[in-house]
């Protein structure tokens, strides 16, 4: 999917704000103007916001290992973000091309692990954007 120049420059200005930590620009940048397009930056916003708690609550979870009492209810959290984040992130492509959604659909939202860990990094670039906006809230 060809990206607008305003999109464009904002995918470039948020993979340097990361220092390049971005490792799904593209697709973060289909994401980026199917909601500018379709006036659903709200929605955008939401997942952002989504992404970041899922991002962080994630790197707990490894970090404090499954024996840790507090687990299950991060998995549990964990498990009802992920699924909120999907839902944003379909809403997003209602109005994408065809092949653009199937994309999607099997890099992402498969249910394989491999398509959770590729899930995750979208995220993960998402969790980026929502700290760029809190960055640049009064500009």
């Amino acid at each position: 999917m060809l990206l607008s120049p305003s999109t464009s420059t904002l995918v470039d200005a948020l993979d340097l704000f990361s220092q390049h930590k971005l490792t799904r620009k593209d697709d973060f940048g289909v994401l980026v103007e199917l909601a500018m397009s379709s006036g659903s930056k709200a929605a955008l916003d939401e997942l952002g916001f989504t992404a970041k708690f899922i991002s962080r609550t994630y790197g707990i979870m490894r970090r404090i290992g499954a024996q840790d009492k507090a687990y299950e209810g991060l998995l549990r959290q964990f498990a009802e973000q992920l699924e909120k984040a999907e839902t944003l992130g379909r809403s997003l492509l209602q109005h994408a091309p065809a092949g653009t959604q199937e994309h999607f659909a099997s890099t992402y939202y498969a249910r394989s692990p491999e398509a959770l860990e590729r899930h995750l990094a979208l995220l993960y670039d998402l969790s980026w954007y929502k700290n760029w906006l809190i960055d640049h809230r009064t500009e």
